[in-house]
């Protein structure tokens, strides 16, 4: 079975690119088979890590998947020419919700290069943004659903060692730190790609939890005090 990294590197043609908008999510099912358990603060930051990666992995094959459905749609056309097709496909993920304005700059270039019908050009550069960031939208969902999916299920962990009377009280309030990053990353997951956790925890307010209440002693117990 290939790797979630190979699912997206080998994006390199047309028909690779239509089999994955037909299953976008084997992206994600192949990152969740990927991922180890994580139950130390390194491996919860070496995890979150991985994860952020693996949605800046979506936009860089989302860049060669538009330079793609260029090169297609405007096989017949070329006023449009290469190094302008290459500056769509590099700055597509900034044009989600704005294709408006890719439509007038893809219409002012086909005019200044003597296109026959710079609306039809236009058109043809919108309808191939609109393929890919409906598979980058769909990459991410799966992926960020799994990040939500990790982080819910790391948090009862991270607030089970952030209460625990054998931890000295640094690593118990960095624990507490990682439990309610955990918790504001099962909210919204996208929190993953603002910083690393490390950064993340760092500037979160330092608490230190209430621990978790002791066993009470019994009969027998007082007898060995005694």
């Amino acid at each position: 079975m290939s790797s979630a990294h190979d699912v997206l590197d080998h994006i390199r043609s047309l028909a690779r690119l239509e089999a994955l908008e037909a299953e976008p999510g084997t992206y994600a099912e192949r990152l969740a088979a990927e991922q180890s358990p994580a139950a130390t603060l390194a491996e919860l930051e070496a995890r979150d890590a991985g994860l952020a990666g693996a949605l800046g992995d979506i936009d860089a094959m989302i860049a060669r998947a538009m330079r793609i459905r260029l090169d297609h749609a405007l096989a017949t056309d070329s006023s449009i020419g290469a190094p302008t097709r290459s500056v769509f496909a590099s700055t597509i993920a900034g044009y989600a919700g704005r294709l408006p304005q890719l439509a007038q700059r893809a219409r002012d270039v086909a005019v200044r290069g003597g296109a026959a019908d710079p609306d039809g050009v236009a058109d043809a550069v919108v309808d191939a943004a609109r393929a890919v960031l409906g598979l980058r939208d769909a990459l991410r969902a799966g992926v960020l659903d799994l990040v939500r999916a990790l982080a819910a299920a790391a948090a009862p962990g991270a607030d089970q060692r952030a209460r625990d009377r054998n931890l000295d009280e640094p690593a118990r309030r960095r624990w507490s730190a990682a439990r309610r990053d955990l918790e504001a990353v099962a909210a919204d997951p996208e929190r993953v790609c603002t910083a690393a956790m490390t950064a993340r925890l760092d500037a979160m307010p330092d608490q230190l939890d209430e621990p978790a209440p002791g066993r009470e002693l019994t009969f027998a117990d007082m007898l060995e005090l005694d």
